[in-house]
């Protein structure tokens, strides 16, 4: 399973059922390639004051000014060309540098693709 995870690039959490669920990311994108993309308002993404980087200690790191900086460079660096990814229930799968890119930028609105999530890849 440890081997699974370490080969996905980018990963997508949730827990449910009292157990953890993983998908691959990039797995998601190419399950989403051919669905529509739909504007939204960024203030009603369900995760935008939530803490989705720093709460899940045992995945993610504290908030140190080193880990701070890191994620500001991912969303200096985040390519607005890509919509971000919503569950069918608008909870969010992927995107969140680029939605804070886009508040930084005075947005009101981004891209948005929803997909029904697939069974997990890896479940613990």
């Amino acid at each position: 399973m440890d081997e699974i995870l370490a080969r996905m690039k980018h990963k997508h959490g949730r827990v449910r059922d009292g157990k953890r669920h993983i998908w691959d990311v990039e797995k998601l994108w190419e399950l989403s390639k051919n669905l529509p993309v739909h504007i939204i308002m960024i203030d009603s993404i369900k995760e935008l004051d939530q803490d989705c980087w720093f709460a899940d200690s045992k995945n993610t790191s504290v908030p140190t000014i080193r880990n701070v900086a890191l994620h500001c460079q991912r969303i200096i660096n985040a390519n607005m060309d890509y919509p971000i990814l919503l569950c069918s229930d608008g909870q969010l799968i992927d995107g969140g540098h680029r939605i804070a890119k886009a508040l930084i930028d005075g947005k009101s609105e981004i891209n948005a693709i929803y997909i029904t999530l697939p069974p997990a890849d890896v479940i613990q």
